[in-house]
């Protein structure tokens, strides 16, 4: 892809994404009084406790040291997922998914760019040849006591131009294949746990293919959706947590999109990572060791 033709795909990217980026889910200032109410009502009731006799400090003491056994069983997990992940390559390797029989198949051997996008992760490394476009990439994500949302995204993009004089359905199948680790925690509340909500973390990630109309960057159709892993943990008295090890390889099958004569469609192979979170974190490592996302080719059927 020339210079030009990438800037104008990186622009057409900017306006299609930033209109179809979803607001906020909750009104921030709701949100914080809130979190304000329940502080106090958490500490309106650690004064009564005190009142009664409880030592709570000795209380609170104990959930901070078994919280910390806990997360250094979460770190021995995510080492123990790292160090399989070089044999967990190997196995994805050798898998060579067959793709679906069609009267005309064009096969695309690599893909046009890899990119993500501001809060929603990073690409630390990447790629892009024959049969072997891939990224190191990873998501962190964070909230205090005020409940937030987001999405991690990591996109492999590919250009493609209907070369025919007549409109055609093209069905975008792509390859994905993803080595990683997804971990969740959330902050132990001790004592307070007992008379607020308390703290939580959850994630999902997807594999989802979107084909964006170049000619119209109001148009798009998600034509593959496809739930690969998730996890969830509340916090409670001494803190949770929670991981999944992803080891991934499929042809991703997708539903048609018409696309006229002539015309120029963007392909998006997108690992998502949908996640909420209050006191607490989420992790999505698929750099470290033998870790990576990659696809290695798409096969777009013309009818």
């Amino acid at each position: 892809m020339d210079t030009k033709s990438r800037e104008a795909v990186e622009a057409f990217i900017k306006e299609a994404m930033g209109r179809a980026s979803p607001g906020p889910r909750q009104d921030p200032e709701t949100a914080r009084a809130r979190a304000e109410a329940a502080r106090e009502d958490g500490e309106l009731a650690r004064g009564e406790l005190l009142a009664a006799g409880l030592d709570l400090k000795r209380l609170d003491a104990l959930a901070a040291d078994r919280s910390k056994a806990r997360r250094e069983r979460a770190e021995h997990t995510h080492r123990r997922a790292i160090e399989a992940s070089s044999a967990v390559a190997r196995r994805l390797a050798e898998l060579t998914p067959a793709p679906p029989a069609a009267p005309m198949n064009v096969i695309l051997d690599r893909v046009t760019f890899i990119r993500s996008f501001a809060g929603a992760g990073a690409v630390v490394d990447s790629d892009i040849a024959s049969l072997d476009s891939w990224a190191r990439y990873r998501l962190n994500a964070s909230a205090n006591s005020v409940a937030e949302s987001g999405t991690g995204r990591l996109s492999f993009f590919t250009l493609w131009r209907n070369p025919r004089t007549e409109p055609v359905v093209v069905t975008a199948g792509a390859r994905l294949v993803v080595n990683a680790h997804l971990a969740v925690d959330a902050e132990w509340n001790g004592v307070a746990a007992w008379f607020i909500g308390g703290s939580q973390a959850r994630a999902t990630v997807r594999g989802r293919t979107t084909v964006w109309a170049m000619w119209d960057s109001t148009l798009k159709s998600i034509v593959h959706d496809q739930i690969l892993a998730d996890a969830g943990a509340t916090g409670g008295f001494f803190g949770g947590d929670d991981s999944a090890s992803i080891a991934f390889n499929e042809f991703l099958p997708a539903s048609g999109f018409f696309v006229p004569a002539q015309a120029s469609i963007l392909i998006e192979v997108e690992l998502l990572t949908e996640w909420v979170a209050t006191s607490g974190t989420v992790h999505l490592d698929a750099e470290s060791g033998s870790f990576q996302v990659s696809v290695p080719h798409l096969i777009l059927t013309l009818t």
